[in-house]
């Protein structure tokens, strides 16, 4: 085996173990506090190195999910402590089935927030530049019709090119880091929400605002597009109901 190939076996190895152990956290298999499994019983069950699990361990602490202390072992952090923008963490907490309804409607609260905001400043501020990016997305987005799967990236890209398109290197920012946000969000949407042609009016409506610079305008049109995004997901995904703690998976 080639130091490359090792080296590739370890990711994987080491992703594999992250993976796991970082889905059941998040899916409620540990406690705030509670221990988890330590280096040997993970080392054995995978049979790899205490390195790769080690590896694996860094990767959860870095996503906020784990802390160790010397003495008192590796245990599972709250809730508060999570990178809830991570790619991982967003992945591992929509396919917990109990816990995707509150999440969905905790991104889709996040967004109310965050974008139409984000139409008003980029009503005031695009290029013309930013502008023909958000109309590359919406002509793709139209072209798409009734495929939500050929939907889902040209949405993703219009979204992302209003963020850019503020001038507002914190906003800017905000988009790079919730990039997987809204990429898992649109799929769910799809997934649930039927036929997505029926919101390509609400989007050309936020782009109509932004092309002429109408602020106001912009913020009322991207509310009206993420209230019907929200009356979708409620019919489709249901509201969110309290989640029961998870089995823990047999050794």
């Amino acid at each position: 085996m080639t130091a490359t190939a090792s080296a590739r076996r370890k990711e994987s190895r080491t992703a594999a173990i992250a993976a796991e152990l970082g889905a059941a956290i998040v899916a409620g298999v540990y406690r705030p506090d509670e221990l988890v499994p330590g280096e040997v019983e993970l080392s054995h069950r995978y049979g790899a190195s205490r390195t790769v699990v080690r590896e694996a361990f860094k990767l959860l602490s870095a996503k906020g999910l784990i802390a160790s202390r010397k003495r008192s072992g590796t245990r599972a952090r709250p809730r508060e402590a999570w990178h809830m923008l991570d790619a991982d963490v967003l992945a591992w907490r929509l396919k917990s089935g109990q816990a995707e309804p509150k999440f969905v409607f905790d991104l889709l609260h996040v967004r109310a927030i965050v974008e139409p905001a984000a139409a008003a400043m980029a009503a005031r501020s695009h290029t013309a530049a930013t502008l023909a990016a958000i109309e590359t997305a919406f002509a793709d987005m139209e072209c798409a019709g009734h495929d939500a799967v050929l939907f889902a990236d040209p949405d993703i890209r219009f979204h992302k090119a209003i963020l850019a398109a503020t001038d507002n290197d914190v906003m800017m920012a905000f988009g790079a880091l919730t990039e997987a946000a809204l990429g898992v969000f649109v799929r769910v949407a799809s997934r649930h929400a039927g036929a997505p042609a029926p919101s390509v009016p609400l989007h050309r409506a936020v782009l109509d605002a932004i092309r002429r610079r109408d602020a106001e305008a912009a913020h009322a049109a991207m509310m009206a597009l993420l209230d019907r995004t929200a009356r979708n997901v409620e019919r489709n995904v249901g509201r969110p109901r309290a989640s029961r703690r998870a089995a823990k998976p047999s050794k």
